[in-house]
């Protein structure tokens, strides 16, 4: 079997990038929204995540970008768990509020109504989709830290997706084709 990627990391200083166009440039990559949430010891915490992507179909994960100097990172890794909702259109209050820093843990997750599946993390009800993971890594990475959740719940409903681009809320436009992308 072959061996797995990798590569050494080049360790030499290197003149530090503005930040200002490293954002903007990133602000350019449209996105979906979703609220990450989890809850320990009777306390919960949402917020709103856009750095989230499908990694894997077997066994099936999800990852996550979080703040490590938020308060979700903490509950996250005391859980073991995070839930995953996929924001419709219809929920870009939500998105707003989750989105809003500094608020405190809560005893219940205050920006939407909840219910839980198999780990007991919250997931917003009306989602347009929702994942369950147990935590399987986490690994930190500059300001971020890298959440693999394995997956072990999900579910999905028809809507339209709450769309993330250039600082702003959107909704989907016009489709672009007839055709749908083939596997």
């Amino acid at each position: 079997m072959p061996e797995p990627y990798a590569r050494d990391v080049k360790t030499s200083p290197r003149a530090a990038v503005d930040l200002t166009p490293f954002r903007d440039a990133a602000a350019r990559f449209a996105s979906g929204v979703t609220v990450a949430a989890a809850a320990h010891r009777g306390m919960h915490h949402a917020i709103t995540a856009t750095a989230f992507a499908s990694l894997s179909l077997e066994p099936p994960m999800v990852l996550l970008a979080l703040d490590r100097a938020g308060q979700l990172i903490g509950l996250v890794r005391d859980s073991g768990h995070v839930g995953l909702s996929v924001l419709s259109a219809e929920q870009e209050t939500i998105g707003r509020r989750a989105s809003t820093r500094g608020r405190a843990l809560q005893p219940l997750v205050d920006e939407a109504p909840t219910t839980t599946a198999v780990t007991g993390a919250p997931l917003l009800l009306g989602a347009l989709a929702w994942f369950d993971c147990e935590v399987e890594s986490i690994s930190e990475h500059g300001d971020h830290a890298i959440i693999v959740g394995r997956v072990v719940a999900a579910a999905s409903t028809d809507g339209e997706p709450l769309l993330y681009f250039a600082r702003r809320y959107h909704r989907l436009g016009p489709q672009l084709g007839d055709a749908a992308v083939k596997r």
